[in-house]
């Protein structure tokens, strides 16, 4: 699954409006090339907005080639006029705001029973009531003593390291989201992938 950001940077309408229209036409694309539109939010108004985001599931490579500046030419408007309005397109990989601790497939666990160590008598020293979790994927391991009961401990230990699990899900979720806001307003103006221009309907025509 991946997102398609499509934006104008801090671009005027005609560049915005400009988004809508090779939206439209990214949408099209990747439906044509085999991907399924799961998702399609718009930032700003409807006929022009900031930026326009497509939710793709499927082979991401099928739109790479479509990734960097698409440029609009118009070629009929008057000589002081500016005649070219720009967009960006950028693939993320999508990422959702995690719900919740997530769910840790025992598979993924290898649990060890210990001793307690420190002060606590008899109990302490000759009962292995503590518990080591470690969690494979991420190579967190917890080690959990505080209760006498073993079981008590191995559900410590796993509240711990659901939590760990969630608040690094977070900080990958935050760091997605800045990226996402960074590309919003980077648009680059040289080099385009992509030239149109605007059939008599006022349809996207890419230019050869």
């Amino acid at each position: 699954m991946i997102d398609l950001l499509i934006t104008s940077g801090v671009g005027p309408a005609e560049a915005r409006r400009f988004v809508a229209q090779l939206a439209a036409r990214l949408e099209q694309l990747a439906e044509a090339r085999g991907l399924v539109v799961r998702e399609v939010v718009s930032s700003g108004e409807p006929d022009a907005p900031r930026s326009i985001t497509l939710r793709l599931a499927g082979d991401a490579h099928a739109v790479l080639d479509e990734l960097g500046t698409h440029v609009l030419i118009h070629a009929a408007r008057g000589r002081a006029a500016r005649k070219r309005w720009f967009a960006a397109v950028s693939a993320h990989a999508a990422s959702d705001p995690p719900a919740g601790a997530p769910a840790i497939p025992r598979d993924e666990l290898v649990v060890t029973a210990c001793r307690a160590g420190g002060p606590g008598g008899q109990h302490v020293n000759k009962v292995s009531s503590a518990v080591r979790v470690q969690h494979l994927p991420s190579g967190l391991a917890i080690r959990s003593a505080a209760a006498r009961s073993q079981h008590a401990n191995l559900e410590a230990a796993l509240r711990r390291l659901a939590e760990l699990l969630r608040a690094r899900l977070d900080a990958r979720h935050a760091s997605a989201r800045a990226a996402l806001r960074t590309a919003h307003y980077r648009v680059e103006r040289g080099r385009p992938v992509r030239a149109y221009q605007l059939d008599p309907a006022g349809v996207l025509e890419e230019l050869r």
